[in-house]
């Protein structure tokens, strides 16, 4: 209840800060695209029906397996404040005390977000004390066009520079998208997918980064989502900085996740490259409690972690890699404004 009175600033902070990611608990990223239930006819009550939610993006294949596995990990002791200026503008404030994200072992952030009736339109900044500048706008046009932007300055590090914007289409059994970036070098590039079958979606991007020479990056994917399980299946193809001779290196990615019940989620993912042969194998999960949520990961590169989270503002993260010897472990206090009609 608390989480459904929060105004739409509030909301598109929290965004700005976890992951990319969607879950039923954690608030959908602005730049994810939102799915309409299925007509009522079409099918019984807590049955799914296959195709009955608009085509994904090719960055999106992947979102169960990415809601698993991507964590908020931090370390030290961080602090947030939301504050509410007007109905669809607010103010964030981020404190990390002992924290090794910076030399000088703390990080303070701050910055407005604005969010409009219905979410069409998102702006959010933040600038901080180590002089880095962070910028996004997320604007929707029309019926299934988005256009996204974003630039991240830092003063004192000019090779930290990066500025990218992009425009997506979602249609009915289709989507594509066309992104412009720089990041030290030109890259563009743009990305398609197509559903052929109610549960089986196909697709690829190719990107191209200006480097003395024109350098392509590509990706092919397939999607199958039918029910409680979704798996998907990569191949990209990308230049080998290992290689003296300036070869390829191809990787193969494929994940499974499975909503084993109402609460618990389940995920895995392997991946093997050549010609080097390396492979690595990950197991995730995912439990959510009335209140709170729990994320793990485990993998085969000695790496455990954890995050848990709860409504209230409170969080604890936990990182352990045991091939680096590298121990990390931080908690979390979020300061909300109170309710403006709070329950009795």
């Amino acid at each position: 209840r608390r989480m459904q009175q929060q105004p739409p600033w509030q909301r598109a902070f929290q965004r700005f800060l976890a992951p990319r990611r969607v879950a039923a608990f954690a608030p959908v990223r602005c730049e994810e695209k939102l799915t309409e239930p299925p007509p009522a006819a079409s099918s019984a009550p807590g049955v799914e029906v296959p195709g009955a939610e608009p085509p994904s993006q090719f960055d999106m294949f992947t979102k169960e397996w990415r809601q698993l596995s991507e964590q908020d990990n931090f370390d030290g002791f961080r602090i947030e404040k939301t504050s509410q200026i007007t109905k669809y503008l607010g103010s964030a404030h981020t404190v990390f005390l002992g924290t090794q994200l910076r030399e000088t072992g703390y990080i303070y952030q701050f910055g407005p977000i604005f969010q409009s009736e219905g979410g069409r339109t998102v702006m959010m900044a933040r600038v901080g004390l180590d002089r880095g500048v962070h910028g996004r706008i997320v604007q929707k046009i029309g019926t299934g066009w988005e256009f996204k932007a974003s630039s991240q300055a830092n003063l004192k590090d000019k090779q930290r520079n990066m500025h990218d914007s992009s425009i997506e289409y979602t249609g009915k059994d289709y989507t594509f998208g066309a992104k412009l970036a720089w990041q030290g070098a030109w890259l563009w590039g743009g990305s398609f997918t197509q559903r052929v079958l109610p549960s089986l979606q196909l697709g690829g991007d190719l990107t191209c980064v200006e480097v003395n020479r024109i350098m392509m990056i590509w990706q092919a994917g397939a999607r199958w989502a039918q029910g409680k399980n979704v798996f998907t299946l990569t191949w990209g193809n990308q230049p080998d900085p290992k290689s003296p001779m300036g070869g390829n290196l191809n990787e193969f990615r494929m994940q499974y996740t499975r909503k084993v019940t109402e609460r618990l989620s389940l995920g895995t993912e392997y991946k093997i490259s050549h010609p080097d042969m390396d492979s690595g194998l990950s197991m995730a999960y995912e439990y959510t409690f009335r209140n709170a949520r729990v994320q793990g990961l485990l993998d085969t590169d000695g790496r455990v972690s954890c995050c848990v989270s709860d409504y209230q503002g409170f969080g604890f993260s936990g990182v352990i890699d045991y091939a680096r010897g590298d121990y990390k472990f931080g908690m979390l206090m979020h300061v909300m404004p109170p309710e403006e009609n709070p329950p009795p």
